[in-house]
């Protein structure tokens, strides 16, 4: 069935170049740019009175401005058919969704907590395995060495290594989906100083600044070489502490315990906790907590069969303004594509 489709945003962008040939498949499309409207009540009048109608709404990152955010947030109270588009959590993935990570209805327990049969099981596994092995992630990072070379470098036998993966300080999840950067920096330092009182010497912090970034965050925490693999911190790790970054996601693979201190998709009380200050981090690791393994299983195989697409990914990595690097995605060769049923949505009742 072809629909009316209105996308939002720049038709030239990076975003859409990489996705376009995948829309042409869902429907017939209509490109508009977000700030050609004067504001959000002409945006919906636009979709409103267009012919021939409009039966879906997509766009790339909802938050990725004010405009968009505004827009996209309004649809949504409207229910009015919306998809958001972005890059996912593991490697080569890309997702299509009604809502954008942690307001994305995709992850709730409902959906994916369910006993998964034995072969869907093992396949699960094998995946994990085969990411773990490859060692291929998100953003570029140095050779794998394996947390056991790792730690005799560092010179850490006998210690246990809690890890913070820094994460952008304008990242759209830093912004929308927790209480700021300088905050989590603030709470980190406080962990740093009483980490050894309260849980003991053995006891230390590894940090690793986020790959496009280039300067490390002011802390008093110990940074470890820029090129230092996070597939090799996470496996040498007792714990990983961070805001709500996709790394999560990845120290799951290793039934790594994830304390985090912001909004996040992958939230779930058999698998990681929320924590609010560095006295909760202390709380936890003191208390001590296990991730359930069949939790894992149940999310990575929701996460690899029923949210994400996959592809083989052409990026560049481009300077910025503030002289950071972003990665901009220029092409994806989708050799798995899950989209929304179309169907579905547009039979969604929309009240203007």
């Amino acid at each position: 069935m072809k629909i009316n489709i209105l996308a939002l945003g720049d038709r030239f962008s990076a975003a859409y170049q990489s996705i376009e040939h995948e829309l042409i498949n869902k429907g017939n499309i209509r490109y508009k740019h977000e700030n050609s409207f004067k504001n959000v009540a002409d945006a919906i009048e636009y979709i409103k009175t267009s012919s021939p109608l409009i039966n879906l709404v997509v766009m790339p990152n909802p938050y990725g401005n004010k405009r968009r955010m505004f827009i996209y947030k309004e649809l949504k109270e409207l229910q009015f058919p919306v998809v958001v588009f972005d890059r996912g959590a593991l490697p080569d993935s890309w997702f299509f969704d009604t809502g954008f990570n942690s307001d994305s209805d995709s992850y709730h327990p409902l959906v994916w907590d369910k006993t998964l049969e034995q072969e869907v099981k093992n396949n699960i596994i094998n995946y994990i395995d085969n990411v773990k092995e490859t060692g291929k992630s998100l953003e570029e990072q140095g050779d794998r060495i394996g947390g056991k070379q790792l730690r005799e470098e560092l010179g850490l036998e006998g210690k246990k290594i809690i890890f913070i993966p820094f994460q952008r300080p304008e990242d759209t999840v830093i912004k929308f989906f927790s209480n700021g950067y300088n905050t989590f920096i603030n709470e980190i330092d406080n962990l740093q100083k009483y980490l050894q009182k309260v849980l003991g010497e053995e006891w230390v912090i590894l940090a690793k600044k986020h790959p496009l970034e280039t300067s490390h965050p002011t802390s008093s925490i110990s940074f470890v070489d820029d090129n230092t693999n996070v597939y090799d911190l996470i496996e040498l790790s007792e714990y990983v502490v961070l805001i709500n970054s996709g790394v999560g996601v990845l120290s799951m693979l290793w039934e790594k315990p994830v304390l985090y201190f912001g909004e996040t998709f992958y939230g779930h009380k058999n698998i990681n906790i929320s924590v609010s200050s560095y006295k909760d981090v202390l709380y936890h690791i003191k208390k001590g907590f296990q991730v359930d393994k069949d939790s894992v299983y149940k999310f990575i195989a929701h996460l690899r069969n029923s949210v994400y697409s996959f592809g083989n990914f052409e990026t560049e990595k481009v300077l910025q303004k503030d002289g950071s690097y972003r990665n901009i995605t220029r092409y994806i060769d989708f050799y798995q594509v899950r989209f929304p049923n179309s169907e579905n949505l547009i039979k969604k009742k929309f009240y203007l």
